[in-house]
């Protein structure tokens, strides 16, 4: 009998601290849950409310419920639409781009050779170096007369002595332009993330393809893509959804607001004050990016499950 006390005391015990210890804990993360709350859930919820209401700083006008008022003027608003015409293509040819130079880099990176965690190294500067330091790169590299483009092409003599071509006017330049500064920082993103992907590859299935008589290519297209789909999937993913929300290089490159959804929606709310409108525009945006997250969830599975 006493035994079987004292094992019911300890079990008593040991209950108490335990509750007393998750609420010590709980009381630990309440400033973390307090901070995470006014930082993220709180703005959101915020914005999703104010996108159903006329609500303009400047104008000093009442603050109204206006219902989708706001999305209905933002769809059929052409400053939008053409917004949004230039992130899809922002967003698909740069995706694109850096996904084949990144497969291609990954693959060169893989091999052993002398000097590769060199290699491995250097290539990680363009990523590692701030947006708007690489805007502000590029944007003197394509500078009209001394910018090092036009100089490094006339003395390749594929501009005429009197040609200067201003790369950087007109919306669908600027992109172009914004573009070839991406795909030169964010390969070397796309490079590591593929780059880990490959190492997980077992080595067997290059041996038998090997002893198979397969080449370089055939290695690709049958044993090195088919195993790295999951990952390709996360990466065009991740960079997709990086690539929508371009903003911070357009500033440096430009001061067009529809070159950009992020840089449009950042102009109706920090420049005219719409917050009402603006908050409307981010969730449309957010949308898009939603139903692409989707898709890709689907798209994940189906993978998982041929496998």
């Amino acid at each position: 009998m006493t035994t079987v006390t004292s094992s019911k005391r300890g079990l008593g015990l040991g209950r108490k601290w335990k509750t007393k210890d998750m609420l010590l804990a709980f009381v630990l993360l309440i400033p973390t849950f307090y901070i995470l709350f006014r930082t993220f859930i709180f703005p959101i919820v915020q914005s999703l409310m104010w996108s159903f209401f006329h609500y303009n700083l400047l104008d000093r006008s009442p603050v109204t419920f206006i219902g989708l008022k706001n999305y209905t003027d933002i769809l059929q608003d052409h400053d939008f639409w053409m917004s949004m015409y230039y992130t899809t293509y922002f967003t698909v040819i740069s995706t694109a781009v850096e996904l084949t130079f990144g497969l291609f880099s990954a693959l060169l990176l893989n091999q052993v050779f002398r000097g590769r965690v060199i290699f491995r190294v250097i290539i990680i500067i363009p990523w590692a170096m701030l947006t708007l330091v690489n805007g502000l790169l590029w944007k003197w590299i394509y500078q009209p007369g001394y910018g090092a483009l036009n100089v490094v092409l006339h003395h390749l003599h594929l501009l005429a002595p009197g040609q200067d071509p201003l790369w950087l006017a007109g919306g669908q330049q600027v992109i172009n332009s914004v573009i070839v500064a991406d795909v030169w920082k964010m390969t070397p993103y796309m490079t590591l993330l593929l780059l880990a992907g490959l190492q997980a590859i077992p080595t067997d299935l290059y041996e038998a393809a090997i002893i198979d008589g397969a080449g370089f290519w055939k290695k690709v297209f049958y044993i090195t893509i088919p195993q790295l789909k999951s990952m390709l999937i996360i990466a065009i993913v991740l960079r997709i959804i990086g690539a929508f929300r371009v903003y911070d290089i357009l500033t440096v490159f430009t001061g067009d607001p529809t070159t950009s959804v992020s840089y449009l929606t950042f102009n109706y709310a920090f420049r005219y004050f719409y917050l009402g409108k603006a908050s409307a525009m981010a969730w449309i945006s957010t949308i898009f990016v939603l139903i692409f997250i989707v898709m890709y969830i689907r798209l994940l599975k189906k993978n998982e499950e041929s496998i």
